[in-house]
């Protein structure tokens, strides 16, 4: 019996392991169709009532196809130019930061980021850039992930939830639960919102030529970086926009800082954000920012989303841990009192 149990775990292990080197070079390019399968499910849930169900899983599989095929044409011919500057953007930035009065463990924390996460940064970028053929195959896998995910979406939600162990059914439900409201937190909210404001910054810069076409990308990128700074945020960039402007006209600065008040901040953060988490579960900033940032220095392009996750389902793991001894201590107390009656 103890020989077939070790045949059985070393057959398992074996195919665990041949998995793993089968899709381990394409682990971003699934966790990213996931990703964007569950970011789109509610979109193709409301489409499907109109068309069908595979209709609107092709629909929106067209999109996301068109948007890919228009980002590898961007890769193709800005990307050098956006690695540029972006890492001088950053670079800065950082040095910026390093000259304000901050409490000491802020500084510290900064000058970490700011001596790590350029150069990986930089790396992530060149990694997926380099090789346009490679970048080609992860937008295809990606679409496939996409596809097969979005179309087969209520069939995962069923089978994640029949996996769970009898005996600690309560702890992986609630683990899910944790995952989706880091998920929608993330990319429902952060994500979606931080991107829109970076676009709309990126054509700014670029319609009012502040920059370059690089330049401008790099800016909506660095947007979307600043959103997850606590007190920091995009509107330091429309800001520094304007600054540029006003050397040159002082109505052209006026009327980009009109324009990034009302698609950057304040004006979204106040009228259009609250809309979008209404009767959503929140992530804390310093969860957001350290989950993300260390994401990205662990686990590469993936760790976006794996950082966060890791540190909801840690605090999840936290709650239920507590609870558990909250429940032992009022056991023997009520025991007590029965006995006492």
């Amino acid at each position: 019996m103890e020989r077939e149990k070790i045949f059985w775990i070393a057959v398992v292990l074996l195919i665990l392991f041949l998995v793993w080197e089968t899709i381990k070079y394409l682990t971003t390019s699934i966790v990213f169709g996931l990703a964007g399968a569950y970011i789109a499910y509610p979109f193709q849930r409301k489409l499907s009532k109109k068309v069908g169900k595979k209709k609107a899983t092709l629909i929106v599989l067209a999109i996301v196809a068109v948007l890919s095929t228009l980002f590898l044409i961007g890769v193709t011919l800005w990307i050098t130019d956006t690695l540029e500057n972006l890492y001088l953007y950053l670079d800065r930035f950082f040095i910026w930061l390093s000259s304000l009065k901050m409490p000491s463990f802020l500084g510290a924390l900064f000058d970490a980021l700011a001596q790590s996460f350029l150069e990986k940064l930089r790396s992530i970028l060149l990694q997926y850039t380099l090789s346009l053929p490679k970048l080609a195959l992860q937008l295809i896998v990606f679409l496939a992930v996409f596809y097969t995910s979005l179309l087969n979406a209520d069939f995962l939600s069923r089978e994640i939830y029949t996996l769970l162990p009898p005996s600690d059914n309560e702890l992986g439900k609630k683990l899910i639960e944790k995952t989706k409201d880091t998920l929608d937190a993330i990319l429902k909210t952060w994500l979606f919102f931080s991107a829109t404001k970076a676009i709309f910054l990126a054509i700014g810069f670029y319609i009012f030529e502040i920059s370059n076409v690089g330049g401008s990308i790099a800016a909506g990128i660095l947007c979307m970086i600043l959103e997850l700074l606590p007190v920091l945020g995009g509107w330091i960039m429309w800001i520094v926009g304007a600054i540029i402007l006003w050397q040159k006209s002082t109505m052209l600065a006026i009327l980009f800082a009109l324009y990034g008040i009302l698609t950057v901040s304040p004006f979204p953060d106040y009228f259009i954000k609250p809309k979008l988490v209404k009767n959503r579960a929140s992530v804390s900033s310093v969860v957001a920012l350290v989950g993300i940032f260390g994401g990205i220095m662990a686990f590469g392009a993936v760790g976006i989303l794996l950082g966060p996750i890791s540190l909801g389902l840690f605090s999840a793991l936290l709650e239920t841990w507590k609870e558990i001894e909250e429940r032992e201590i009022k056991q023997p107390s009520k025991a007590h009192q029965s006995q006492d009656a």
